[in-house]
This record gives C-alpha cells, sequence and structure tokens, in this order.
C-alpha cells in the first residue's frame, strides 16, 4: 500500500507518496505564484483556486511517477493553522481565503477573549487575531451579505479534501482548534450562537486526523489519476503533521524545529495548561495531547552574522570556539511569546563576542533557549525522555547538533524526510497501521543521531545556570 500526504503551506503545495516503510515513491512540490493577492496592504489574502491548481498539478505529478498510482489506500492533506475561506451551497468561494497572519479581526479576538475566558481557560489558549474563529465573526460583522450566503467555513485543508472527495463540510479538530471547536466535550460551544449570535450549522463536522471522510470522486481520479478507491482522511494543520514527522507521536517525545524560527512541540498523555500562556495543545488521534510553542528565534539571527561566508565555513572556523563563554538571547526583534510571553524584551548578549565567536555564540544562545523550553515543560509535569526529535534548517549544520545535543544533553535524532507533507503521510496511514504510533514506528526512517558530547556538556551546563540567572534578571520573568 501506498500513502499520500498533501501540506498545503504559506508559499506553496507539496505532495508526498510514501510506501509502509517510510520509502518515498513519488514527490513533488508546486509553489504559488503569489503570495498575498489583498487590495488592502494590511492584509493576507490568497486565492483557494491557487490552492487548488497548485494541489492537483503536485497530485498529478506524483501520481505520474507512480507504476501503480491505484496503489494508493489514503491521502490526508495538512493547511496553514487558522486560514479560514466562506463557500456557498455550492461550495464556492465567497471570499479570497483569509490568511492565518491576517490581522484584521483584532477587535472581534478581543470580543471573543471577553466572551469566551472559560472555554480559554478550559483548553489553555488564548483567542487571537490569528484564529480563525475571530475571522468567521468579522464576516458575520463586516460583510453580512456574504455571511447569509455562507453555507460553510472552511479551512484550507477542508478545501483541498473537498476538491478530492465532494466533502466540503467535514474538518478536523487540529484545523478546528483554532476555530473554537472543544476538544474536550467534542462539540462546537453553544455560546458562539447564544452570545456572538453564529450560526453552528455554518461550521463544520468535526473528525479526528486520520479518520475516514469519503472516496475520491470519479472526476478527481480521471483528471488526477487517483482511484476512487483511495480514501481521503481527516487532515491537520500543517506544525501538527511536522511534529509527526519529526517523531512526536507518543508521551514523552518531543519534536523541537529550528529554520528562521524555533518551534517545540510534544506528547503528554494529559492536557497540560501552560499558566503563563506561552503554549496550548492539540489532540492526538489516540487521545494523548500535543503541547507546544514556538520562539521569536532562530536561524534568521544565524543568518546574518555569517556576513559574506558561507555556513560551511563559518561552522569551521567556529569549531574550535566552543564553549565560547557568552551568554545571549538571540531574537529576531522585539517580544517573545515561549517559553515565557514578554511583548516588548529586546535581545541580549553578555560576554566577549568578538574574534569570531559571534557566530557560535548564537548558535549556543538557541541551544540555551531550547533548553529552557524543555525545561519549562518538564516544570510543567511533561515527561521529557532523553531524545529529541529535531528538524529544521539548523540541522544541516553538525556543530549546531553537536552544541545543542552537549547544552541539552541530550540525543538528537534527525528524520530522513522532514516534510509536513511526510506527517500527513502519517495520517494517512494511521487506520491501516491500527493507530499514528504504530505508523510512525514502521515510516520514519532517521539519518542522522548525535549524542552529546560529555566534556562538553559539563561546561554548558555551568554557562546555562547562569544564563537562566540572566533570564530572569533582565528579563524579570520566572523560569
Amino acid at each position: 500500500m501506498l500513502f499520500m500526504g498533501i501540506d498545503v503551506g504559506t508559499q506553496g503545495v507539496r505532495c508526498v507518496v510514501s510506501d509502509a516503510q517510510g520509502g518515498v515513491a513519488a514527490a513533488h512540490s508546486v509553489p504559488f505564484a503569489t503570495l498575498n493577492i489583498s487590495e488592502n496592504p494590511l492584509w493576507y489574502e490568497q486565492s483557494p483556486a491557487a490552492w487548488v491548481n497548485a494541489a492537483e498539478a503536485a497530485i498529478r505529478a506524483c501520481t505520474a511517477q507512480l507504476s501503480d498510482p491505484e496503489a494508493i489506500a489514503s491521502i490526508s492533506i495538512d493547511g496553514t493553522s487558522g486560514t479560514i475561506v466562506p463557500l456557498d451551497e455550492n461550495m464556492r468561494p465567497l471570499t479570497n481565503g483569509i490568511m492565518y497572519n491576517d490581522p484584521r479581526a483584532k477587535e472581534q479576538a478581543a470580543r471573543i477573549h471577553g466572551a469566551m475566558g472559560h472555554i480559554e481557560r478550559k483548553l489553555g489558549y488564548k483567542f487571537g487575531a490569528s484564529f480563525s474563529l475571530p475571522r468567521v465573526l468579522w464576516v458575520h460583522d463586516e460583510l453580512p451579505e456574504i455571511y447569509e450566503k455562507t453555507r460553510i467555513f472552511a479551512h484550507q485543508a477542508d478545501y483541498i479534501a473537498g476538491m478530492l472527495c465532494g466533502e466540503y463540510c467535514t474538518s478536523d479538530y487540529s484545523n478546528a482548534l483554532k476555530t473554537g471547536y472543544d476538544l474536550i466535550d467534542g462539540r462546537w460551544p453553544e455560546e458562539y450562537a447564544s452570545v456572538l449570535g453564529l450560526d453552528l450549522a455554518k461550521l463544520p463536522r468535526i473528525v479526528s486526523p486520520g479518520a475516514p471522510i469519503a472516496h475520491v470522486t470519479v472526476e478527481a481520479a480521471a483528471k488526477l489519476g487517483l482511484s476512487t478507491r483511495t480514501l481521503v482522511v481527516g487532515g491537520s494543520t500543517d506544525g501538527y503533521a511536522s511534529a509527526l514527522a519529526a517523531g512526536a507521536v507518543a508521551p514523552g517525545r518531543w519534536a523541537s524545529i529550528i529554520g528562521t524560527t524555533f518551534v517545540l512541540k510534544g506528547v503528554t498523555d494529559r492536557l497540560v495548561i501552560d499558566p503563563n500562556g506561552s503554549s496550548y495543545s492539540h489532540m492526538l488521534p489516540g487521545g494523548e495531547w500535543l503541547l507546544g510553542g514556538a520562539a521569536n528565534l532562530g536561524g534568521r539571527v544565524l543568518n546574518q552574522a555569517r556576513g559574506e561566508k558561507s555556513f560551511d565555513e563559518m561552522n569551521a572556523l567556529s569549531e574550535g570556539l566552543i564553549p565560547t563563554g557568552v551568554r545571549c538571547y538571540p531574537l529576531t526583534g522585539r517580544g517573545e511569546r515561549f517559553p515565557f510571553v514578554l511583548p516588548d524584551c529586546e535581545p541580549f548578549y553578555l560576554g566577549d563576542v568578538t574574534g569570531g565567536r559571534l557566530y557560535p555564540a548564537i548558535m549556543e544562545g538557541v541551544g540555551y533557549a531550547e533548553r529552557l523550553s524543555l525545561d519549562h515543560m518538564i516544570a510543567l509535569g511533561c515527561p521529557v525522555g532523553d531524545t529529541v526529535y529535531t528538524t529544521g534548517g539548523a540541522c544541516r549544520s553538525a556543530l549546531w547538533l553537536k552544541i545543542r545535543a552537549s547544552i541539552l544533553n541530550r540525543r538528537l535524532l534527525v528524520p530522513e524526510v522532514v516534510d509536513a507533507a511526510m506527517g500527513s503521510a502519517l495520517l494517512a496511514a494511521s487506520a491501516s497501521f491500527g493507530g499514528l504510533e504504530a505508523a510512525a514506528g514502521a515510516m520514519i526512517r532517521y539519518s542522522t543521531e548525535v549524542e552529546p558530547d560529555a566534556e562538553l556538556s559539563a561546561r554548558y551546563a555551568e554557562i546555562y545556570a547562569r544564563f537562566r540567572e540572566d533570564i530572569q534578571k533582565i528579563y524579570a520573568v520566572e523560569v
């Protein structure tokens, strides 16, 4: 059997077809020609037609690479978290897709926050302008004619699933989290109707990620080279799928994703409420919880620090400089959101960053922040094992992996395939394997394993202890 995962991201669509052993049988990416088509310079919108065109092109390219496309047993789709589009009774878009980073619904988010505090406290998050429920309320308030014509508010992944199987009115509880779905009681809260005036019938039916939705339609099969026997199943958000692809599928397993910024997601066997509000939880199909947060530091600052030299040159020059002794929190700008929330804090650098030390010091600073985040999770009572599963651009640097493993004093494992689309392929395969953890055990292959250096770990432990004191003194936060 084969399993297809489709990742609808900010910049394009990625499609991966995996076999039951995790081998990539086909893969293809199609970029969007335009990333923002809004006429308002402050808003962010994309055309649902562009999503469909890119997805169809990526799927056709993959089925063309296969000797037997009918072997694809199931398909799952992930999309950007919080992106939404209203559809009419014929499932045609009534507006452009309102993207996850569109800020227009700040007023509606504040109203929901004021009225739905009990929901926030129950589920451990705060409604913000990046959530899709405020965008639904914005359409209700600002575009009443559009709202009246709306049959369903579809998430980005739902719309592509509908294109494949004809069912546009079903979503998954990962995408539905930011639309306010109650993951504990498994329902849309009645207060959305009684307090906010929203019609609950315009919100989708919810299934678990990986649960059956419908088979591929005759039309889609003929157009894309698929089989009508192929099942479309519940999807997820792109961040959720990325964590699965890294291996965060069982309690104690944490995915650390370091690219431009740093994201940490890990599995707990109970819902954990973060008192400082820097992290919140999705739910996994087996009933476990996927807790995570995203920081405002990462590889972007490192890219600036290398100047005209290549990363390979800088890594070679930095090898003999670690540990630098520098203690830094290398934010990309003002403010932090995880593992603490401090909107106005600035980056800090303590120690000698001359003589080429700045570049490795930033690597270390991100590593200290990574350990601080894991320590925060431990303080919340979360299990954290002796291995961290990691993806992102930071994994291309052997030096950075060595630094991070030694600071964390944990083994790092890097998977062969790091695409969010691979995480969706795992969801597509989960029913066939009897569960997500079994699917991941069979399909995720790890290409790199890095053990901590004992001598470096001991030296970094002393520096990290001072780093924690710096954080508390400079930012006046408890860590």
